[in-house]
């Protein structure tokens, strides 16, 4: 039986010198996939991309990949495996199971049975993963780089000049033209040069443009980067106090120490601890990311507390010659308890809350009115589109939106919502007038979208943030990415009014937070003063006004009305 040897990097823009280490012996990686013998269905599932080597080796810009569905008793079992297993970075597993745990879609154990696996093909487009030959002529010169690059830390790794560090230009600058929205982002560079090692031009542009809609670059404009590093500074405060209280007592400019708590990942530690923290990161996260650098300031504290020199060594210094081993390192960062995704993220949102609210407001007249116009809802047509024509495959056909009017809504979606696809569970056109019907065909969803057409054409509605089910624990129930909005015969978004308010008045905030009610009689969206949109129980009948919870005017010329079509769409990642 002939063995195929599959390289594990792409040898065109790497340097010799990390090619070498191929010949090294794997004994410990074997030890380890014996040792989790049991998890060899898993392993299998990260390199099935392996035969297919049309994936890893076309140069032409339009790629097939395998996208599979992962349930989440299976999702636990993979995150256990990644986290445990050492592959050594010249590992060939490693070169198919980047690119399949981003493109891995999860899926609710009790939505499917337990043996089920889906799988599909998604081909990229041009639009998305070409690289621009204008970019071409571009010198190497380091200081050519889009603007949302960090200049001061950048990071090439084992990249040879000129190729690798061409190529890893040539992708910034695509991902640039595509995404004029994302003015600062200093993880791109080096989740690139990183990608880079082990994936040709095309692919490394379609990861990072997966990392984009899943949310997890850490940011895309300054203030979110500042919110993050914010985030970091309160998290060692939470997690590992005495380190932080020694962080306060030996260094002036603590802001400052706290800031670099991304690079001493990715500029300092060894490219080996890199990889295998990248391995878990493109499984989980961001999470990963916060975890290993608070496992850092506790072990880089623990060395400096007991030194009376004033003047610590450098935490860039401890990283680069850190003394643990990566197992260590990683025992350390997952052993912290009770580090949930759902806690960070609400730190993150309410510190983007904090820091727009005391960064100085617009002082030209044309500025007042565009935030004006924002805060009313009304979207411009010259806002940048996240999602395009190509996201969007699978159009339900009986809905009463067309391709244009999704195209629209899932611009206006938080963006983790992008690489999904729209679903249609209920419409009363199939299913009857009935609000109880309703209800049991959503009960169990958290996000959808209520669409509906009056006898007069209009078509408005509203993003639903909220799981249905919860309107049996108390009365108003959902969240604030919930908003309002109009199709026809304007487009208008209206979104929540807490993102733009700072009420301490206990009674105005319980206003604005009146989200999504539902009794026998009425399913209400947007409350106080007013309900934005409301449903009878036959679903027939509506009304529409002004509420405090989203300031909207009403979304329809008569502000009571008829119903023609009422349906609602859920959302379906498994083809994304």
């Amino acid at each position: 039986m002939s063995i195929i040897t599959i390289h594990p990097f792409y040898s065109d823009a790497v340097i010799d010198d990390i090619l070498a280490q191929t010949e090294k012996p794997l004994s410990q990686q074997q030890q380890n996939i014996q040792k989790h013998y049991h998890y060899k269905d898993l392993v299998g599932l990260l390199s099935w991309n392996n035969a297919n080597s049309q994936c890893f080796n076309s140069t032409d810009s339009s790629l097939s990949v395998t996208t599979h569905a992962v349930l989440d008793d299976d999702f636990n079992r993979l995150k256990y495996l990644i986290r445990s297993v050492l592959w050594p970075i010249n590992h060939y597993i490693r070169r198919q199971m980047w690119m399949n745990i981003l493109t891995l879609n999860r899926v609710r154990s009790s939505k499917q049975p337990r043996h089920v696996r889906q799988s599909s093909q998604a081909t990229l487009t041009s639009t998305i993963v070409i690289i621009d030959n204008d970019f071409s002529s571009l010198s190497s010169n380091h200081n050519q780089l889009p603007n949302f690059v960090d200049t001061t830390n950048l990071c090439f790794y084992h990249l040879n000049e000129p190729t690798g560090h061409s190529l890893l230009q040539r992708i910034l600058f695509t991902f640039a033209l595509h995404h004029p929205d994302v003015t600062y982002c200093p993880t791109l560079q080096p989740f690139s040069a990183l990608l880079l090692h082990y994936h040709t031009e095309y692919e490394v542009l379609y990861l990072i443009n997966r990392l984009l809609v899943k949310n997890w670059l850490c940011g895309v404009t300054r203030l979110q980067w500042e919110a993050h590093c914010n985030v970091f500074m309160k998290l060692v405060r939470l997690y590992y106090k005495s380190a932080a209280d020694i962080i306060d007592l030996r260094f002036a400019n603590m802001k400052s120490f706290y800031q670099e708590w991304f690079w001493w990942i990715f500029r300092y530690l060894p490219f080996t601890y890199l990889t295998k923290i990248m391995d878990c990161f493109f499984l989980e996260g961001p999470k990963i990311l916060f975890r290993i650098s608070l496992a850092l300031v506790h072990l880089y504290t623990k060395r400096i507390k007991d030194k009376s020199n004033k003047n610590p060594s450098d935490i860039a210094d401890f990283c680069q010659h850190i003394p643990v081993s990566i197992d260590h390192l990683l025992r350390i960062a997952f052993d912290i308890r009770n580090f949930k995704r759902r806690t960070i993220d609400q730190l993150i949102e309410n510190e983007e809350k904090l820091l727009r609210s005391t960064h100085q407001q617009p002082s030209n007249d044309n500025a007042k009115e565009s935030s004006n116009s924002i805060s009313h809802g009304i979207i411009s047509d010259r806002q940048p589109q996240l999602v395009t024509s190509q996201h969007l495959t699978q159009i339900p056909n009986k809905s009463i939106l067309d391709h244009k009017q999704f195209l629209t809504l899932w611009n206006w979606l938080p963006v983790r919502f992008s690489i999904a696809q729209p679903s249609l569970v209920f419409t009363t056109e199939e299913h009857g007038f009935r609000l109880q019907t309703l209800l049991d065909k959503i009960d169990e969803i958290e996000y959808s979208i209520l669409i509906i057409k009056a006898t007069n054409g209009e078509i408005f509605g509203a993003f639903c943030a909220g799981l249905w089910s919860d309107r049996h624990k108390r009365a108003y129930f959902g969240f604030g990415e919930t908003f309002l909005f109009t199709l026809v015969p304007k487009q208008i978004k209206y979104s929540w009014v807490g993102q733009q308010h700072d009420d301490s008045n206990r009674q105005n905030q319980a206003k604005r937070e009146m989200f999504l009610y539902v009794n026998n009689e009425k399913l209400v969206i947007g409350g106080g003063n007013g309900d934005g949109l409301c449903i009878d129980q036959s679903l027939c009948e509506g009304l529409t006004t002004h509420c405090d919870t989203f300031n909207n005017e009403p979304l329809c010329s008569q502000s009571y009305f008829s119903i023609s079509v009422l349906e609602m769409i859920a959302f379906d990642f498994s083809e994304s």
